[in-house]
């Protein structure tokens, strides 16, 4: 997962059902480190979680303590940086914040970017924090970084640091507070006053502005009788000081706050009271910059039949004035202004590319368009995408410490360009991403001899040779595209599929044709090269997303297609009531490559087996990795249903059995299916708060794995001894822990591997083994890309 341009539609939720958001894990220390195997059914859960939190360290993670060494499975980039914050003072000190992803740090001698949001800096760590709405910095002080954070709960905090984000303190106000959705983009809800770094404001999306005095220890609300609350639930949008105007009583005098529904609002005294400066009902403020001089830039977006616009303000011409708009017709516009020369001016839509990005070197009288190149120093995949058509646009900033440097954050991941003002009208972009890994995961697989295959959101997914490296290129297509699933058939693991669908889609008519391609498709030499699927351009609405498995001979392979949103206007439902409407997905077989695609029977179509597509961690389907012809498909209608197939496909049946039940639970959201390589019959199912499960006759009777309370994503790896049952990896509470814990003997007793692996606290989407080298796991979060573990050597 929210305003996106044409290439992430809103409403863009990438991990979490919002009805169901899962739980903040808490902990005494928000480090960890130990090493802690489990004979659950002796242990009492709280005394395990006890155990753990005494033998804690500030090597969260397990890193050391746990003899596990992380390590990222290297993307790069691959997410929405969607605002940019640079120190006005001290060269290098630049901030990025994720929607998903969390806030970052570059480092200006290596080139990099530094995630700030571990788990043993930050207090009561919770994976919310990864939706990072604001940032701000202190002029008066290069140490001081606020971040606004939360993913759409009551519960959104702002986080303080005094160490440039090394150490983190919450003062314990709450808001709603929401990085990921709608007006996400452009300006800074959050500033801090230049003269007194202990004077923070933030602009809340339903609550108004609020002023905290002491460093956000304590926040008072300004009247909303003197700034209104603003409208949509995107509320005040942006908050920027003046530093033109001297100061009254040691704080900043000028302070301007644009409000969505209201207008734009100005301060002379400080913030004791405010002034309506500008009123705009219809359109909403989409960016807002200041340079030294006191002049202000807002754009508002259209609406309305009224067009975007650009309006300059300053302290002598309050109410402002349009400036001459760069393109007619434009989208939302995003401006820069230098700080030190307010009549240099860049401009771009809701996407930087050929004839969208303008430069003004008369304070927008007039505007020239520019060119542009794109240069990849770190990593060269994005070159192989059709990103270069649409780059979309976070914000962008001027560097106040280099003349003619622009930061440009957009949608996956930070550009920046050193000749804005040169005598050429091209920008030179380079592309410096090194470090964020904000990829949204969704599965990963390693066939047994090959290696590790991903799927994210946006980008496909990627096959990677060395864990150190960045990928040369995604796999089957160089569009956007959300890989959603993966699968190798057990008898011949060089032969994979995969799932990848364009989630534009989604809101497009179900009886359109749709612009984009299929993506999805087949391989047969381990992920090297691919084919797409074949099938008409109409069918992706339908057949789209959703869980892919193919049978251990690889003689046919089984489709289970997410629901559309708007499955009731299908056309087959036209002489319906609305109230028999139904989602028509089934699972599809293919015993041709994917080449064409028949409807399965004996599995009715309708909700409760994949429902949605940003649900990532969701697993309904699998093949039997040992048993040719045969599947299996979990269900969440009634107390839960458990199909088998063992025609290939294309009849399904119950099982005798009675399934793990999954009413009560998030199993519609994270309950997966998985069958054990090399053990036909084997399957487990995890059913979210309703434990693991598993079965070692298809489905005939299944048994629930002590000590496991939930389960919400796992997989296998290769056994700890020759001829052993494969290691089980799991995301999941045990002895009253959440983790990554692992079984090596069929879940009767399980070991800690890992709290927060590799620090990360956000959500997980993907845990899995790997088939080739022992005790290796990666996990795939939901915003934070991979991490792969390995047992550390031991100690001598």
């Amino acid at each position: 997962m929210l305003a996106r341009s044409l290439s992430r539609p809103a409403p863009y939720r990438r991990a979490t059902d919002p009805p169901r958001r899962r739980r903040a894990r808490t902990s005494a220390a928000a480090g960890f480190g130990l090493l802690l195997a489990l004979a659950v059914p002796a242990l009492p859960a709280q005394s395990a979680a006890a155990a753990a939190d005494r033998q804690e360290s500030a090597a969260c993670a397990g890193a050391r303590a746990a003899d596990y060494r992380w390590q990222p499975l290297r993307i790069g980039g691959g997410g929405f940086v969607t605002g940019l914050v640079i120190h006005p003072r001290t060269p290098g000190v630049v901030y990025g914040r994720e929607d998903v992803g969390g806030l970052v740090r570059w480092d200006e001698v290596t080139r990099s970017w530094t995630q700030l949001l571990r788990a043993d800096r930050v207090p009561d760590p919770r994976d919310a924090d990864y939706g990072v709405e604001s940032v701000a910095v202190a002029a008066s002080d290069d140490r001081v970084v606020y971040a606004a954070v939360g993913d759409g709960g009551p519960d959104g905090r702002v986080l303080a640091s005094r160490d440039r984000g090394a150490h983190w303190s919450d003062g314990g106000q709450r808001w709603l507070v929401e990085g990921n959705n709608n007006y996400r983009t452009g300006p800074e809800r959050l500033a801090v006053d230049p003269a007194d770094a202990r004077t923070v404001y933030f602009g809340t999306r339903t609550q108004g502005l609020y002023v905290s005095t002491d460093a956000s220890r304590h926040w008072t609300q300004v009247a909303p009788a003197q700034l209104p609350v603003g409208t949509g639930g995107t509320g005040v949008v942006s908050v920027l000081f003046d530093p033109s105007g001297g100061t009254l009583g040691g704080r900043t005098r000028g302070i301007w706050a644009t409000v969505a529904g209201a207008g734009v609002y100005h301060s002379t005294d400080a913030g004791n009271s405010w002034q309506l400066a500008y009123p705009e009902t219809g359109r909403t403020p989409t960016d807002a910059k200041i340079a030294d001089d006191g002049t202000l830039l807002v754009a508002f977006g259209p609406a309305g039949g009224a067009a975007s616009s650009i309006r300059r303000f300053t302290a002598a011409d309050p109410a402002g004035h349009d400036l001459t708009a760069p393109l007619a017709q434009g989208g939302s516009w995003f401006v820069a202004v230098e700080p030190g020369d307010s009549a240099k001016l860049l401009a771009a839509d809701d996407a930087v590319r050929a004839g969208h990005l303008f430069r003004s070197i008369d304070g927008g009288a007039s505007w020239q368009p520019l060119g542009l190149t794109l240069d990849y120093p770190d990593m060269s995949w994005p070159k192989d995408t059709t990103e270069s058509g649409w780059l979309s646009t976070g914000t962008l900033v001027f560097d106040p410490t280099a003349p003619g440097r622009v930061w440009f954050p957009q949608g996956i991941g930070v550009w920046r360009a050193d000749d804005a003002f040169a005598a050429d009208p091209v920008l030179h972009w380079r592309f410096v991403s090194a470090g964020i890994e904000e990829t949204v995961t969704y599965d990963l697989v390693t066939p047994p001899g090959g290696d590790p295959i991903s799927a994210v959101a946006d980008r496909n997914g990627f096959r990677h040779t060395d864990p150190g490296a960045y990928p040369a290129a995604p796999i089957l297509t160089d569009q956007f595209s959300a890989g959603t699933s993966l699968a190798y058939a057990g008898l011949n693991p060089r032969y994979v599929v995969a799932v990848s669908s364009d989630t534009r889609a989604q809101y497009a008519p179900l009886d359109a044709s749709w612009t984009s391609d299929p993506a999805s498709g087949y391989s047969t030499d381990g992920g090297a090269t691919w084919t797409r699927f074949g099938g008409q351009k109409s069918d992706i609405t339908r057949r789209y997303g959703g869980n892919i498995a193919v049978s251990a001979d690889a003689s046919s392979i089984v489709w289970m297609p997410t629901i559309p949103a708007n499955y009731a206007a299908d056309p087959a439902n036209a002489d319906r009531p609305a109230e028999q409407a139904q989602p028509l997905n089934v699972p599809y077989v293919s015993r041709d490559n994917g080449r064409t695609w028949t409807a399965a029977t004996g599995v009715d179509p309708g909700p409760g087996i994949h429902d949605m597509i940003w649900w990532g961690a969701k697993r309904a389907l699998d093949a039997d990795l040992a048993a040719p012809g045969t599947f299996y498909l979990a269900t969440t209608r009634g107390d839960g249903e458990f199909f088998r197939s063992t025609d290939g496909g294309s009849t399904w049946a119950r099982a005798t059995g009675t399934p793990p039940p999954t009413a009560g639970t998030d199993a519609h959201v994270f309950g997966q299916v998985h069958a054990v390589p090399g053990r036909a019959g084997n399957v487990w199912q995890s059913t979210a708060q309703g434990g693991l499960w598993y079965t070692l006759d298809g489905g005939g009777s299944w048994t629930r794995t002590a000590g496991v309370q939930q389960a919400r994503a796992f997989g296998f790896g290769r056994a700890a001894t020759p001829g052993g049952y494969p290691t089980v990896f799991a995301y999941a509470q045990v002895g009253g822990l959440w983790g990554v814990w692992s079984s090596a003997d069929r879940g009767t007793t399980w070991t800690l591997t890992a709290r927060y692996p590799a620090c990360y606290y956000t959500g997980v989407n993907v845990v899995t083994g790997d088939m080739n080298t022992p005790g290796r796991v990666y996990v795939g979060f939901t915003g934070n890309g991979f991490v792969q573990g390995d047992p550390a050597r031991p100690r001598h």
